[in-house]
């Protein structure tokens, strides 16, 4: 009888321990508003720095590779608690000197608290061919 209570008990602690160090995924609907500024043009790349608002706001990086039929490139978050990188591709809507612009966005990398993160979603944005100034508008369903 001894046995089969230590037995239990054993399953019990192992249990406890198990689920202490599974983490639930939380899924949320993401909306971000993003401004992003020139940092350095190379050629066809992009690199820009900014901010977001929204779901979940904080610093951004962005590096683009641009053409007149396409733009694509990563960009990082830096919310509390962790980063996401962020895979884009899209294309122009509009020509002239601010040109609109949309596509998808997959999410590759995730760090902190967003260390396995998943997710994908589309945006649409403006960009200022003289200054290089970005308005990006996101949105996309995020499981970490």
């Amino acid at each position: 009888m001894r046995g089969v209570r230590l037995t239990a008990c054993a399953a019990v602690v192992l249990a406890l321990l198990w689920s202490a160090g599974v983490a639930t995924a939380r899924t949320v609907n993401i909306d971000e508003a993003v401004k992003l500024h020139l940092v350095r043009k190379s050629g066809n790349t992009l690199y820009e720095a900014g901010s977001a608002t929204g779901t979940l706001p904080g610093n951004v990086s962005a590096v683009f590779q641009i053409s007149v039929t396409s733009v694509s490139g990563t960009v990082t978050i830096y919310p509390r608690g962790g980063s996401l990188t962020i895979s884009v591709a899209g294309t122009p809507r509009s020509a002239g000197m601010r040109a609109r612009f949309g596509g998808t966005m997959r999410v590759v990398r995730g760090s902190g608290k967003f260390r396995g993160a998943s997710g994908s979603g589309t945006f649409s944005g403006v960009v200022n061919r003289r200054t290089w100034d970005v308005k990006v508008d996101a949105d996309a369903r995020l499981t970490y």
